[in-house]
């Protein structure tokens, strides 16, 4: 649910999207992603990455992403914070 309330302002904005879901439940997104695509949202808008703390690190330190929000446990959220700070 938490995707539903980031993604569609940030995309009607004109940004893309980069989701990196819990490795828990990793399918959950893909079907999203799939709907969006019979809905007519274009390839590369919302685009899904998975992937552990390494793949959370390149998103934390990429150059090009300039804005990370975050849903999750404390632990996971202070490392994100510093980490993009």
């Amino acid at each position: 649910m938490c995707p539903l309330w980031m993604f569609p302002l940030a995309i009607t904005l004109g940004n893309t999207y980069i989701m990196k879901p819990s490795e828990k439940v990793p399918g959950t997104m893909e079907v999203l992603l799939d709907l969006l695509k019979q809905a007519g949202v274009p390839d590369g808008v919302v685009n899904v990455v998975q992937g552990g703390k390494d793949t959370v690190t390149d998103i934390c330190t990429h150059p090009d992403i300039k804005a990370i929000s975050f849903v999750g446990g404390n632990q996971a959220g202070e490392y994100i914070y510093k980490t993009a700070s």
